[in-house]
Order: C-alpha cells, then sequence, then structure tokens
C-alpha cells in the first residue's frame, strides 16, 4: 500500500499539523511533490521535510508560500497593493536588482518595516553600499 503525504504528516505532526500543512499533503497527494514544490516555489527537499516535520530553515516563509499558491492568500505590499502571499515571499528572497525601478522598490520596501517582511533594516542598508 502506498503511503500518502497525509498518511506522513499523521505520523509527524499529529493531530497538531497547522492548515497550511494539511493543504501542502493534500496538494502532494494530489499532484506530486515535485510538482507542489514547483508550484510554491520551493524545492522538493524542502517539501519532504516541512511534511516530515524537520525542515531546518524558515516555516513562516514556507508557511506564506503555501497560503499564497495554495489557499489564495492575499497580503497588502506597500509598492505593488495587493499581492499573492507566495509572490510577497518570492520578492523578499530575490537578490538586489538594480536594473528595474519596481524591483528596487520592492527590495527596499521588503526591508523597511513592511509587516510581512522577514528582514531588517540593516540589510537594507548594507545593500545600499
Amino acid at each position: 500500500m502506498k503511503r500518502t503525504a497525509r498518511d506522513k504528516i499523521a505520523r509527524t505532526w499529529g493531530d497538531d499539523a497547522p492548515d497550511w500543512v494539511r493543504v501542502l499533503a493534500d496538494e502532494c497527494d494530489r499532484t506530486n511533490q515535485n510538482k507542489t514544490a514547483v508550484r510554491i516555489g520551493y524545492s522538493h527537499a524542502v517539501v519532504s521535510t516541512v511534511l516530515g516535520k524537520c525542515y531546518r530553515g524558515d516555516y513562516t516563509a514556507v508557511e506564506q508560500a503555501v497560503k499564497g499558491a495554495l489557499m489564495n492568500a492575499k497580503v497588502w505590499c506597500p509598492v505593488a497593493g495587493e499581492l499573492a502571499a507566495h509572490q510577497c515571499s518570492e520578492y523578499q528572497r530575490a537578490p538586489f536588482t538594480p536594473t528595474n525601478p519596481i524591483r528596487v522598490r520592492m527590495f527596499r520596501a521588503c526591508r523597511a518595516g513592511c509587516p510581512h517582511s522577514r528582514h531588517t533594516r540593516r540589510e537594507t542598508d548594507d545593500a545600499d553600499q
């Protein structure tokens, strides 16, 4: 009998699995882990370790990606207005690119006190130098 992603989270997360982890598992079972990973903008290894509750990275970032890509969650961006939560995560992870004025504004806004940001003001100051 094939084990499902739902089986995996039942073993690892138990009854404490948040909704977004359940949605992630359901999407893996509906399609597959690789397609789900591409859809949320992470690697299949990240998806696997999140389902196994042994991810060593930022669960909040993955949560935001899952909620945006799979649960249609939106956030308010000071530059773009309403934005899918997973797109917000992608902008935050993107490197500084001075060739596009919108990307410059997004980079700075993500590091200048946006409530959805996981960056600090210091990172913006370092990029300016």
